[in-house]
């Protein structure tokens, strides 16, 4: 770690060192200076030396040597954010002068923080002028020791026919450098011997290291009380011999035969006596008659029914489930029950595994019986249905309210644009068009299951201007186009958004609807035509904005028949036709 410090600090001086070469000075400039460095950083100390728990202060002075007064930052790289704080981040500096600041080092008494000498860079930055200096320190840490020894267990029991006990020895170096120790085990009377699986060991900072101690009596007891010896496992340092730490046990000696053996001996000879004479009589076994489920197979979120006949005298009724291929441990339903009854339960997919436990007094053996049921998952969510969508009107002026509709199948709907949220029971939405144009909107359907991809649908609303009409004149014909004077004229017309109505007028009073040419939105009149007439529809949108068209007709003279005999001019024409023979077109009008 400290090596990698050392390269890092060393590569960050001589990227730094990067910054005062010499630069090229423009000629041009009105006030050139040279480029020397112009911002200077010392530190004091450049080797501070701090106890671990302590604090220590470091003083940076910055010199500006510009012509003009500049803001700059302070910086700490190569040791751990944690380890130090500035106060003040930043400074103004006037032009030649100074500023001082302070560094505090705050090392906490951890493993973590090992003893040593950690070298680092303080960084000053100019931010006006973007000058930069850097400064390289050495933080010294100071190595502190402890140690700490545990016994486990803490006591032990020594036989004639086991002797040996085996403890567990732990080590922890809570200081921050290493340290080599020794480790013995004493006691007072000298009555028992200390076997260490190994007697040094070097642990590391932080490190813990577990070795094992057996532990025997001196001298075996045929015939005697119970001795109790304590003894110390002591950790003394190589390095320092003052560096120690303990820990306490004890060994309880026991003999092969104890005064109090016989006597605790005879004692279990006639309660053993006394309880065979006088054990009371077995109970009668538990046994479970039935158990089953009704039915035996079903559907996820349906009902069963569990039935149960078990005989008296239990002392506790149990029903268990569990679910297969989940957590292992059962579910206990601890309720008290009688011998015989049921319960309604929800069983869960694939299996549900179900228990009757049946437990009894002492001596009478828990009786389990198991039922499995399996369950059918619910059939996957319908996939979103969006059928038709359509606004009304279609063609609108801005500002005016539009009503989107829809028919379809989902959990939810969301209208764009705006990302409007709808609920499933919601078929319309009444939105403001804001934009003169073709505005488009989309509806998204989404299912229950969020993985199934959503059906859309997107309609245009033409949004017109506030002095564009928005009625559309969509037919405006006659048949025949070119007629014979005195024939029959169908004339056909058919409007769209003509809120404000539609009117017909001629240029030589030919009556079409009322007495004021109002029409119906679409429809059909017929007339007979004798001279050229131009008619002209209007057809008014909602907000009183008018769109019109004129269509001319002129009518022209039949052709004389065509006969090889010549007419016969002394006998009346009866045949009620006019001269020329000008009849109007049979056959029926385009639809």
């Amino acid at each position: 770690m400290t090596d990698w410090v050392r390269g890092s600090v060393a590569r960050l001086i001589s990227g730094s060192a990067a910054l005062f070469e010499p630069r090229k000075i423009d000629t041009d400039m009105a006030s050139a200076t040279p480029d020397l460095q112009k911002i200077h950083v010392t530190l004091a100390p450049a080797d501070l030396v701090i106890e671990p728990g302590g604090v220590a202060q470091l003083t940076v002075t910055v010199r500006n040597t510009q012509t003009e007064p500049d803001r700059v930052s302070f910086e700490v790289e190569g040791i751990d954010m944690e380890w130090y704080a500035i106060p003040v981040p930043a400074v103004n500096v006037a032009p030649r002068d100074s500023a001082t600041e302070r560094i505090i080092f705050r090392i906490g008494r951890s493993t973590d923080n090992q003893a040593g000498a950690y070298p680092f860079l303080v960084r000053v930055q100019a931010m006006e002028s973007g000058e930069v200096a850097v400064a390289q320190a050495s933080l010294q840490i100071k190595p502190f020791h402890s140690l700490q020894v545990e016994l486990i267990p803490k006591r032990a029991t020594s036989t004639f026919f086991q002797p040996n006990n085996q403890f567990e020895v732990s080590l922890s170096n809570l200081g921050n450098t290493p340290v080599t120790l020794d480790v013995s085990a004493t006691d007072p009377d000298s009555a028992c011997m200390y076997e260490f699986e190994t007697n040094g060991m070097q642990l590391q900072p932080g490190q813990i290291q577990q070795v094992e101690l057996i532990t025997r009596p001196k001298a075996a007891s045929l015939l005697s009380g119970v001795r109790l010896y304590g003894f110390s496992v002591l950790a003394r340092s190589r390095e320092d011999g003052y560096i120690t730490a303990t820990a306490n046990g004890q060994i309880e000696k026991h003999a092969m035969v104890s005064p109090l053996a016989g006597i605790f001996l005879s004692v279990l000879v006639l309660c053993s006596l006394g309880w065979y004479l006088f054990r009371p009589k077995p109970l009668p076994p538990l046994i479970i008659r039935t158990f089953s489920a009704s039915p035996a197979a079903t559907q996820e979120d349906k009902d069963i029914t569990l039935t149960w006949d078990v005989s008296p005298g239990f002392t506790q009724l149990l029903i268990e489930h569990r679910v297969l291929g989940r957590d292992a441990t059962d579910v206990v339903d601890d309720e008290p029950r009688d011998s015989a009854g049921s319960i309604h339960v929800q069983p869960e997919p694939p299996q549900t595994i179900y228990s009757l436990v049946l437990r009894g007094a002492s001596g009478q053996k828990e009786q389990r019986e198991q039922i499995k049921v399996n369950v059918q998952p619910l059939p996957p969510p319908p996939k979103p249905v969006l059928t038709a969508f359509w606004a009304d009107p279609p063609i609108c002026h801005v500002g005016d309210m539009v009503m989107l509709t829809w028919k379809g199948r989902a959990a939810n709907y969301v209208l764009d644009p705006g990302s409007i949220h709808l609920e499933s029971i919601d078929r319309s939405h009444q939105v403001t068009t804001d934009t003169v144009g073709d505005m488009q909107f989309t509806l998204r359907a989404y299912g229950q299951d969020p993985n199934t991809p959503p059906s859309t649908k997107t309609i245009t609303v033409h949004v017109a201007g506030k002095d564009e009409s928005v009625a559309k004149i969509d037919r405006f014909s006659a048949w025949p186009a070119a007629p014979t004077i005195g024939a029959t004229v169908h004339l056909r017309w058919h409007t769209l958004y003509a809120k404000g109505g539609v009117k017909i007028q001629s240029n030589n009073g030919t009556p079409i609807g009322d007495a004021n040419g109002n029409v119906g939105a679409s429809g059909t009149t017929v007339f007979t035509i004798t001279t050229p007439t131009t008619f002209t529809i209007t057809a008014v949108d909602g907000a009183g904005l008018p769109a019109a068209t004129t269509l001319t007709i002129t009518p022209h003279a039949a052709p004389p028949p065509v006969s090889t005999t010549p007419p016969d001019t002394t006998q009346p024409d009866t045949s009620g036709q006019p001269a020329g023979g000008a009849n109007p077109p049979s056959g029926s009008p385009p639809p």
